[in-house]
């Protein structure tokens, strides 16, 4: 079922504020991986302002869903939610990347309240998320919940809602690592349908196009043969990112993980990060960059 034109517009509104916030974090610290961050930033307001289930005060809730960003260095785009869910203080963009603050460089569950995975090199998060997926699948069986559904009816097999999801958002450029290929496997061989992982596909990694580096195509062709449901999109359309998801989610039960491969562009909505397609922006590429941002958003400095 599509999303009502409600729900698109108040996701729409959420992206200029955490946009503005991930300017303030960067204005702070002159200093971040915006390419990749950009790039997502549609993603993480879909399922951060939607589709994850998470306690209203409780960041560690023991049900809440489980968001594994991979791809850690993109940091700024969850940082910049958090302080609109509560789980931080708007005063904690201003310390991005400072030492003993609890916005770091790379996401660190220690130290920052909301993160379920502390990252560093790529290629692990995959790997990760299907371990606590598979976690939960063997607590909800172990201890079912309690259910009206008759059990004298054999013939039929109760399938139980998952006790929480596990997300996982993965570069492009780190697919090239061959564990995630092995979490790949893992996650077939044990039929991980609460597993659901979004490919941030934006062709750039940090040494040049993602085709040059070590081509990935076919690359939805490849998650298919390792046993995922696989679907393609366009990563910045807002309707298109949260129907495929919600579509993922009610696909549980058929034994297969999720993959969503969005389309994006390195570096989305600042037109000199789109064109240089920058990974790493400091200094004066941080200036150049915030000053077309707010420009092009309509928020003076």
């Amino acid at each position: 079922m599509a999303a009502d034109e409600k729900l698109i517009q108040r996701l729409n509104q959420k992206y200029e504020k955490v946009l503005n916030n991930m300017f303030e974090l960067l204005d702070c610290s002159m200093s971040g991986h915006t390419g990749g961050s950009m790039s997502m930033l549609e993603i993480i307001i879909a399922l951060y302002f939607h589709h994850l289930r998470l306690h209203p005060t409780d960041y560690d809730w023991p049900e809440r869903d489980r968001m594994i960003l991979s791809k850690a260095h993109c940091c700024e785009a969850i940082y910049s939610v958090l302080p609109e869910l509560g789980y931080v203080s708007r005063e904690a963009l201003k310390g991005y990347n400072e030492y003993k603050e609890p916005f770091q460089g790379h996401a660190d569950r220690w130290a920052t309240p909301g993160i379920d995975y502390s990252g560093g090199s790529l290629g692990q998060g995959l790997s990760f998320a299907a371990g606590l997926a598979l976690s939960e699948k063997l607590k909800t069986t172990a201890h079912p919940p309690e259910s009206s559904i008759p059990q004298f009816l054999p013939r039929f097999k109760t399938i139980y809602n998952p006790l929480y999801r596990v997300f996982c958002i993965l570069g492009d450029g780190e697919c090239n690592e061959g564990q995630v290929w092995e979490a790949a496997m893992f996650a077939n061989k044990f039929k991980l349908d609460n597993l659901i992982a979004i490919v941030d596909y934006n062709k750039f990694s940090l040494d040049g196009p993602s085709e040059e580096i070590m081509p990935l195509a076919p690359f939805g062709e490849k998650w298919e043969s390792f046993g995922w449901w696989v679907k393609e999109i366009d990563g910045h359309n807002m309707r298109e990112v949260v129907d495929t998801i919600d579509l993922a989610k009610n696909l549980y039960g058929d034994g297969k993980p999720k993959c969503i491969i969005a389309h994006t562009v390195k570096g989305h909505g600042i037109p000199c990060w789109e064109e240089t397609h920058v990974h790493l922006a400091r200094g004066k590429g941080v200036e150049v960059g915030l000053a077309e941002g707010r420009k092009k958003y309509g928020k003076g400095k």
